[in-house]
């Protein structure tokens, strides 16, 4: 089975964010890098695999 089906939708729009974030900035980006969108998609990806452990 594909694994990517068993992932939240959420989950996977926090790799998109990581994603685009590899290549460009967002106008909510810091000068020194930090952004609130990797911040929140960071935790949400890591809320998820920890739940997903305990299944």
């Amino acid at each position: 089975m594909n694994e990517r089906r068993d992932v939240p939708f959420l989950v996977q729009m926090s790799w998109a964010v990581l994603d685009y974030h590899r290549v460009q900035r967002c106008r909510r980006c810091h000068p020194d890098g930090w952004c609130p969108r990797v911040a929140v998609a960071r935790a949400r990806i890591l809320a998820w695999r920890r739940v997903k452990d305990r299944w």
